[in-house]
């Protein structure tokens, strides 16, 4: 296999970091050649489907300039960079940072959007470190909240297996301001060695945690089901698939007023663990984060 027909870059995530709305942008440019499908996940759970599969994942019909993916998920779990590495000696690599315990409430509306999470914020926090120590893959996906906020150790671990790699690292806020969105894309497009488009539709917001208006039909497209089975024997087609639930899900979100996270009920221990985090990570990385700090 031609090792031209494989990223040249990665954006790492990490998760609940506005990742979607910059997949979705990007992909706007022919000259980027992404997957059909934000997260194949192939490099973290997929990785038994083979490399023929991944590159099929790439729909690019125009001649493209560079190739490359957004997936959370790697920096997440430690078996990514290894598999990487397996494949492509030196990619870039993209992280979107955002605050700790911000990253984590966001996390937990999502995972409560999606009927995974039934407690309340604080008492989720309570259960993570019970709940991921089970060895369910569903778990550490979806109670993660706090220790996929580790940063430090997990930008530590890719930069030890990719040393001669290019990082760059930006801030959540700067893409949510107005101001500095344009700054932030443009960020990346020289990080690639590109001239930004300047055609590009900046009012993207993909991914937002909100209400889903029917229950079943959050189901349907969020878990294993018989449904969601009988669908896929009846439509062999992953992308045809993707492309129905996607529409599906979306035609189920409706708009509604974002919870806040309380500041004022976290417990100590919980703003030291976002201020330890914050500190580790201005160690390792140019980015100003002081504003992080509870």
């Amino acid at each position: 296999m031609k090792t031209n027909n494989l990223p040249d870059f990665f954006i790492l995530g990490v998760q609940k970091a506005a990742t979607s709305s910059i997949h979705k942008i990007l992909k706007q440019d022919y000259r980027i050649s992404l997957p059909y499908q934000k997260e194949t996940h192939f490099f973290s759970h997929n990785f038994d489907k083979k490399i023929e599969w991944y590159i099929n994942q790439f729909k690019n019909k125009k001649k493209y300039i560079v190739r490359g993916e957004v997936d959370p998920s790697y920096i997440f779990f430690k078996k990514s960079a290894i598999n990487i590495k397996k494949y492509i000696k030196n990619p870039k690599f993209v992280l979107v940072l955002r605050k700790p315990i911000e990253r984590a409430f966001s996390h937990y509306l999502m995972s409560k959007s999606r009927g995974y999470e039934k407690e309340s914020f604080f008492d989720a926090l309570e259960l993570e470190e019970k709940r991921l120590k089970s060895s369910s893959s569903f778990f550490l996906s979806h109670y993660s909240y706090l220790k996929r906020g580790n940063y430090y150790q997990q930008i530590i671990d890719f930069k030890n297996i990719f040393p001669k790699s290019k990082f760059l690292f930006l801030k959540y806020e700067d893409f949510k301001n107005i101001k500095k969105q344009r700054k932030f894309i443009s960020m990346i497009y020289d990080f690639l060695n590109l001239k930004m488009q300047n055609n590009l539709n900046f009012s993207i917001h993909e991914n937002k945690s909100g209400l889903m208006r029917f229950e079943f039909v959050r189901d349907l497209t969020h878990t294993d089901n018989n449904i969601r089975n009988f669908i896929k024997n009846l439509i062999p087609s992953e992308y045809i698939r993707f492309k129905i639930l996607t529409f599906i899900n979306n035609l189920n979100k409706m708009n509604g007023d974002k919870e806040k996270l309380n500041y004022r009920l976290l417990k100590i221990k919980y703003i030291k663990w976002n201020n330890e985090q914050t500190d580790l990570l201005s160690k390792i990385c140019d980015l100003d984060v002081n504003d992080w700090k509870i």
